[in-house]
């Protein structure tokens, strides 16, 4: 199953409230949204690949939805 659609919503929601969020919170949500914790990696590395997702190294490995409008 593709939980592309779902991690999206669920990256936004927390891009709204937190601005920026731990991979920890990511795993979290997932829970919450029903995406199961072995699709977090894969979808991680496929956001950031897309471009979607951004890790921001100088704040520990924190991440952030990529705001180019």
């Amino acid at each position: 199953m593709d939980y592309s659609g779902t991690f999206l919503k669920m990256l936004q929601f927390l891009q709204l409230t937190y601005k920026k969020f731990p991979k920890f919170m990511i795993e979290i949500m997932a829970e919450n949204y029903g995406i199961p914790l072995q699709e977090i990696k894969p979808l991680i590395l496929k956001f950031r690949k897309e471009g979607i997702l951004l890790i921001l190294k100088d704040k520990g490995y924190t991440f952030t939805l990529n705001n180019k409008d």
